[in-house]
């Protein structure tokens, strides 16, 4: 075959590499998840050329889809089965680092706004799922948002307290002038929803969050820094960290993990950008 047939493919490639290093803008690289997705894209690309080999992706028979096929397979499978890792915090200034300073998962995100930190919590405090279609489109796909109701995870169940700040979808407790934090406990086994498996506990303090030492369950934080630069411009961020009472849990909770943290991220990024938005 001529070179110009493969030229359709080179393009493809060389779009799919712009729209991943895109997606880092909202999803930092994580390979155990990015990985896995490459692998899963292996596998829909094998499956269609054992129907109609796509030449110009350079799967020229039915064999080399098979190959395609088998080695996506093999990508996916090593990513979701990578040893899960526990890592230490490297801050602790912070109240998150004192409720779970070892965790195996977390992502952090932060934004640049030009406004005053009190304007920033206002905006927080009535900015919810429903505001951000593409968050509430991919809190579907995740099976955890309800028509109903507005909730992220669990947290929006935690029971409302003096020290706490109700949002449509979270329950925070205001730890600092410049943090709030919302703790949630999780099923390790979220990703099939074992029925057998009691419903993890609402959360009314922070004591009970963390003497909570049950196996089965992942213990979650997320929280939001109110960063003033001056009385017109703030650094938000918001930082989530989960971590299993054994390491069983961690290792049946990183394939949910692994699967779902892109559209986590891309949830939270997008979160901030209407935040930021409202705010100036």
């Amino acid at each position: 075959m001529h070179l110009q047939s493969f030229l359709p493919g080179l393009i493809c490639i060389v779009i799919a590499m712009i729209m991943m290093f895109r997606l880092m803008h909202f999803a930092k690289f994580y390979a155990p998840s990015y990985f896995f997705w490459i692998g899963v894209i292996f596998i829909i690309t094998g499956v269609i050329s054992l129907f109609y080999p796509l030449a110009f992706l350079f799967i020229l028979n039915r064999f080399i889809a098979i190959l395609v096929v088998i080695g996506g397979i093999i990508i996916s499978a090593i990513s979701l089965l990578y040893p899960v890792k526990i890592r230490h915090s490297q801050t602790n200034n912070q109240k998150i680092d004192n409720l779970l300073p070892d965790f195996a998962f977390n992502e952090l995100h932060e934004v640049n706004i030009n406004a005053s930190s009190e304007k920033i919590k206002q905006i927080l405090q009535v900015t919810g799922v429903k505001d951000i279609p593409i968050a509430r489109l991919l809190m579907k796909i995740r099976g955890i948002a309800d028509e109903d109701v507005d909730l992220s995870d669990r947290a929006s169940n935690n029971l409302i307290a003096s020290d706490t700040i109700s949002t449509p979808d979270f329950n925070f407790f205001v730890v600092a002038p410049d943090e709030w934090i919302t703790v949630m406990i999780l099923k390790s086994v979220i990703i099939i929803n074992n029925a057998n498996q009691p419903a993890p506990p609402e959360i009314s303090t922070l004591e009970q969050f963390t003497s909570f030492n049950k196996p089965g369950y992942i213990k979650v934080v997320v929280n939001f820094r109110f960063i003033s630069i001056n009385e017109n411009k703030t650094i938000l961020t918001t930082e989530t960290r989960n971590n299993g009472i054994t390491h069983k849990d961690n290792r049946i909770f990183g394939y949910y993990w692994r699967i779902i943290y892109p559209g986590s991220a891309i949830i939270r990024r997008v979160w901030l950008d209407t935040i930021k938005k409202k705010s100036q």
